[in-house]
């Protein structure tokens, strides 16, 4: 239960950071007393992709359907943040979803943060947009190994919910929209306990919007082109805490079973170059150093001498086999208090081989103050195979210009 409420901590810090940057854009200018703002309900109907002998267990790609119930706030185009950051819109979202096998999966429901915005305006009428999902989900059937034995795709009541969407919205009326699209979805709980192979989802939806205090501003003749972006350079300094559980061999070992329940401390530590040429995204090198007890870690099943009671035997590795220092490549989607980040890399130095070198970082970032950012995310292997979620508290060193103009004044009055 701890992580489950850490995991809403970390929600609840995301909602005040966009709550804050929602605010603090749209008061500069506002001259209304509410922001405008939206209902939708959004219905999908797709697959389940079979990324696992569970879900591949059929002999028909498995589908399943679901509805989710919104309600979001609008940015109102006057001010220069909105038009740089693609008029961004922020919200909360309630979903549940009906799967292949009920028995097995139950009926999830899911509370989630959405976040979305502006790819190409076609007309005042028609635009492409984007949407991405966090939350967590609750009332799954977890595997049992008595209870529910088929269900190797999630092993916790608990999971993270992560979605990301395009779509084309057609604006009906005053009140009305119509939202045509496609979504990508995926739960799993990042190996806090095993098995997870996850569920990932692929479909088409339609979702039908209701406006309120909805007024767009002309921004016809107005004065809102962001000013131009000092191209920069800034350094993120990251430190890590999380825990996982792992699989372990049980040839010779006299368990009966593969998954240890035991969570095993992981700490990491990264350091990233990152190059800002625009408002909306910046992208650089990073390494990632990561110490993970679960490395090459020895369980097996023991006698006790004195009481004759069999007891499971947890030995840890080396202490030089639990580090592993990876190069990865980092871009990051930025908004005005939160951004979006994932990271591509490869383990130099391999200290846990339960993993492959190859690695995937995927997270959410909110900037608490000034430079202090908290971040939450999920690392993994094969695009699919979780490792771990993690929380994380940086700080941010922003870079002098790089424009010839700047350097030049650099040069010659230096910064304090």
């Amino acid at each position: 239960m701890k992580k489950q409420y850490l995991l809403l901590l970390t929600v609840f810090i995301l909602i005040n950071s966009i709550n804050a940057g929602a605010v603090t854009a749209s008061d500069s200018i506002r001259n209304k007393q509410r922001p405008p703002q939206f209902i939708g309900l959004n219905g999908a109907g797709g697959i389940v992709i079979p990324t696992n002998k569970y879900i591949k267990a059929g002999n028909s790609v498995p589908a399943y359907s679901s509805f989710s119930l919104k309600y979001g706030i609008y940015s109102e185009g006057d001010s220069w943040e909105d038009i740089a950051y693609g008029m961004p819109y922020y919200g909360v979202g309630v979903y549940t979803a009906k799967y292949f096998n009920k028995s097995a999966l139950g009926t999830p429901i899911s509370l989630y943060l959405f976040h979305g915005g502006d790819l190409k305006t076609f007309s005042p009428r028609l635009s492409l947009k984007y949407e991405l999902n966090l939350g967590m989900s609750f009332n799954w059937k977890p595997y049992d190994a008595f209870d529910n034995p088929d269900n190797i795709a999630l092993g916790s009541s608990s999971n993270i919910h992560v979605g990301a969407s395009a779509y084309l919205k057609n604006r009906l009326s005053e009140h009305w929209d119509l939202h045509l699209g496609l979504g990508l979805t995926h739960f799993s709980n990042g190996a806090q306990r095993l098995p997870n192979k996850g569920i990932n989802l692929f479909a088409p939806f339609v979702e039908l919007v209701y406006n309120f205090n909805y007024d767009p501003i002309d921004i016809t003749g107005r004065n809102l082109t962001p000013p131009p972006l000092d191209k920069r350079i800034d350094y993120d300094i990251l430190f890590t805490s999380s825990s996982r559980q792992i699989r372990v061999d049980t040839l010779g070992t006299g368990l009966p079973y593969r998954e240890i329940d035991k969570n095993f401390k992981v700490f990491g530590l990264s350091y990233a170059t990152m190059f800002v040429n625009s408002y909306k995204y910046k992208w650089g090198p990073s390494v990632e150093i990561v110490y993970d007890e679960s490395s090459d870690v020895k369980v097996w099943r023991q006698i006790h001498p004195e009481d004759g009671q069999y007891y499971e035997r947890v030995k840890l590795g080396p202490v030089y086999k639990r580090f592993s220092i990876g190069l990865s490549l980092k871009g990051e989607m930025t908004f005005q208090r939160l951004s979006f980040f994932a990271n591509f890399g490869y383990n130099l130095l391999h200290g846990n081989t339960y993993d492959f070198r190859f690695y995937q970082i995927i997270g959410a970032k909110a900037y608490l103050k000034d430079n202090i950012f908290g971040t939450f995310g999920i690392r993994a292997s094969r695009f699919s195979k979780a490792q771990y979620l993690f929380w994380s508290i940086g700080y941010t060193i922003k870079g002098r210009p790089l424009s010839k103009k700047d350097k030049y004044i650099n040069h010659i009055m230096p910064y304090n």
